[in-house]
């Protein structure tokens, strides 16, 4: 950074592509510590669990007109529910999102999605699923909303956690959700490594999914990108060749979306054709952003309407 002179103010200059987003911080290093911060010049901000980074965006970005609030759309409901899990021996909640009209048009699809409280809070994620809904792009489903007790254990491909989706949290949803029986209705997906445990669940449990949506996914691997070599993520890397040998049949289709601009990007770039030659149907998109709440918020919508598509004779409003 350069500082302008007279001034107390620092400043760099970065080019962005059109259509670019970006979230940032300054580091600042001191005699004793080094701090990262917001912007303090820069009012536009994201929130993440990890706190607020300042924005920045190129001439061409525009937020999808789906995750904006309409007064004019009825909400659906979010509830929570409480089951004994067989797989964990404890007892567990998540959340439920329920369209407006429910159950009116029973059995549902159903949308299992892990880190359901995250999504709800910073990716708009109940405003989509209305705005959707409402313009009747997409059929009426029910969201399954899961969190994690301990995300790194649980979402590393955990067998135990892919019970628990299937054994507990699907069983429930059929008996007291109004979900439907049938394979073709049912959507798992995740982000980071929300997708992996996504795609682990699918995977260990074949013929229990149609369809995964799998958004910046942490599908490092021995010889990937350059997150390969973190012991952290053994066990990623280690469900990866496992999967990569023997694919099997873990669903029909796959919606894939990256930020460019992520870590990430050269190992989902690579997956793509794995999947595709384990015969599943891949979609696969790029935004010009990073590894962030608000690109999942952006791309999730698109996936919906893909996967959940009305009828063709059922009209748009």
């Amino acid at each position: 950074m350069e500082r302008i002179a007279g001034t107390e103010v620092w400043f760099v200059t970065v080019e962005l592509p059109a259509g670019s987003r970006v979230e940032y911080r300054y580091e600042v290093t001191g005699p004793d510590r080094t701090d990262t911060i917001d912007d303090p010049l820069n009012r536009r901000t994201a929130a993440d669990p990890f706190g607020v980074n300042s924005v920045a965006t190129a001439p061409g970005y525009s937020p999808p007109e789906w995750r904006v609030h309409r007064a004019d759309r009825q909400p659906g409901k979010v509830e929570t529910a409480r089951i004994e899990s067989s797989a964990y021996g404890d007892s567990r909640t998540f959340s439920a999102y329920l369209p407006v009209g429910y159950p009116d048009e029973a059995p549902y699809p159903a949308v299992v999605l892990h880190d359901g409280s995250d999504l709800l809070e910073y990716a708009s994620l109940t405003t989509i699923f209305d705005n959707l809904i409402g313009k009747k792009t997409v059929r009426p489903f029910v969201g399954l909303l899961l969190d994690p007790v301990v995300r790194n254990r649980e979402y590393m491909a955990s067998a135990d956690h892919a019970r628990f989706v299937v054994a507990d949290v699907i069983p429930y949803a059929e008996a007291e959700l109004s979900i439907s029986s049938d394979t073709s209705d049912r959507i798992i997906g995740g982000a980071s490594l929300g997708a992996v445990a996504s795609l682990a669940t699918a995977w260990m449990h074949p013929g229990t999914f149609d369809s995964l949506i799998l958004l910046s996914g942490t599908f490092v691997s021995a010889t990937g990108g350059p997150w390969n070599r973190s012991e952290e993520l053994r066990a990623v890397v280690d469900f990866m060749a496992e999967f990569t040998a023997a694919p099997g049949a873990p669903a029909e289709h796959a919606w894939m979306a990256c930020g460019a601009y992520e870590a990430l990007a050269a190992d989902n770039r690579a997956f793509v054709p794995i999947l595709e030659n384990a015969g599943l149907d891949v979609h696969y998109e790029e935004h010009l952003d990073g590894h962030h709440w608000t690109s999942w918020r952006d791309g999730i919508g698109g996936a919906l309407e893909a996967l959940l598509a009305s009828p063709p004779d059922r009209p748009n409003g």
